[in-house]
């Protein structure tokens, strides 16, 4: 990419760099408490500073000259950051939908690709003597040779195997929200899908490049105008990719209400007879009598502790005795007192929206649905098949 100098395309990367670090900075200090997915989102936003350092250090002509008189050995030292943003972002995503999740020795496998990287850096680079460096650089030759496209081009594909899982695990989120929530408003994470989707067309691009350039390689044949074009097109997908981030952080990004990583139950748990009865009879007390499911706040958690049992058990006896999960579970008996005040007539009557809030409701929408879903009709249509 010999044709970027200190150009327009040099001052997009400076200021992609400036607003991550901008970013991340905002993050750190704006933190009340300390939360394992806020660092790691820092973590991932200053790789995401490096990147565009090590992209313009090395393809801008002006630095490489300028760098080269200083010392070769300052090459490549941001381009790990190519390594480690993927499980940054796997690990920022996990941390932020499940419950106490930690950075454990065990993990430490995730770094394999990038001890791969390091290692093929020393011996291919570092360890070179300083005029073999400065040809490497000069001619720009490392990066259209073997085995450096083999290791870049593993880390591009593994960088879009970590965003790929991430979907993965925001999937998984939503199956298991249905568990442990009854309001999943409260748990939007449109945001974050958008985010991943912005990441992964970089991540994708970036690996369309690196191929692009083995292809070139294993034909001998370097199409370097269309290097040149998808280089680029990667750096503003990069700045578009940020700046969107930047807006959803500070208009859309919301609480997420974490769950269980882990499933409460397995489906060998769900079919066996397990439950205890005096659980079905203590929740049936809680709903009925007390009017539990009226809390617009009710989760899983807190039925469990108001009932006095573990939540796994109290999430396998609303399956076992009611084949719901906990979200239609609790619906089904807001929907079944919503029609009780939809029946009543007279001046003492209530509204739609009365009735909506009453029985747990924070959304008119989610109530209409889940009302037609159960009922076959909408409340308002409802009312009047009970009023002629």
């Amino acid at each position: 990419m010999d044709t970027i100098l200190f150009n327009f395309h040099d001052l997009l990367m400076v200021v992609t760099a400036f607003e991550c670090l901008l970013l991340a900075t905002l993050l750190a200090a704006s933190a009340r408490t300390p939360s394992l997915s806020n660092a790691l989102l820092v973590a991932f936003l200053l790789c995401h500073f490096l990147i565009p350092l090590h992209e313009l250090m090395f393809w801008g002509k002006l630095f490489r000259i300028w760098l080269l008189d200083i010392s070769p050995d300052l090459f490549f030292i941001f381009s790990f950051a190519y390594y480690l943003d993927g499980p940054l972002l796997y690990f920022f995503v996990r941390a932020l939908l499940y419950k106490d999740i930690q950075l454990k020795p065990k993990h430490s496998w995730h770094l394999l690709p990038l001890a791969l990287y390091v290692l093929h850096m020393l011996v291919s680079f570092y360890l070179q003597p300083d005029a073999v460096q400065r040809q490497l650089i000069e001619t720009q030759h490392i990066a259209y040779s073997s085995p450096h496209l083999y290791v870049e081009t593993l880390g591009r594909f593994v960088r879009m195997g970590y965003v790929l899982w991430c979907f993965m695990l925001v999937w998984n989120y939503r199956q298991q929200l249905r568990h442990e929530q009854a309001d999943l408003k409260t748990s939007d994470v449109a945001w974050l899908k958008i985010m991943l989707l912005s990441f992964l067309l970089i991540f994708a691009l970036d690996t369309v490049l690196v191929c692009l350039k083995l292809y070139g390689f294993l034909a001998d044949d370097f199409d370097m105008d269309l290097l040149n074009v998808v280089g680029l097109s990667s750096y503003y997908l990069n700045f578009v990719a940020l700046n969107i981030l930047i807006f959803l952080r500070f208009t859309s990004f919301v609480t997420v209400a974490p769950v269980s990583e882990q499933p409460l139950f397995e489906a060998k748990d769900e079919s066996a007879a397990v439950f205890d009865q005096q659980i079905a009879l203590r929740l049936e007390q809680l709903m009925r009598e007390q009017k539990f499911y009226a809390n617009p706040d009710i989760t899983l958690d807190k039925l469990a502790a108001a009932a006095g049992y573990p939540a796994k058990k109290v999430s396998l006896t609303i399956k076992q005795c009611h084949q719901q999960n906990f979200y239609e579970y609790v619906n089904s008996y807001r929907i079944a007192q919503a029609k009780l005040l939809l029946a009543e007539q007279g001046p003492e009557a209530q509204t739609i929206t009365d009735i909506y809030f009453a029985v747990g409701f924070n959304s008119k929408s989610v109530f209409n649905t889940f009302f037609k879903r159960l009922e076959g009709v909408t409340p308002s249509q409802y009312r009047d098949q009970q009023n002629p």
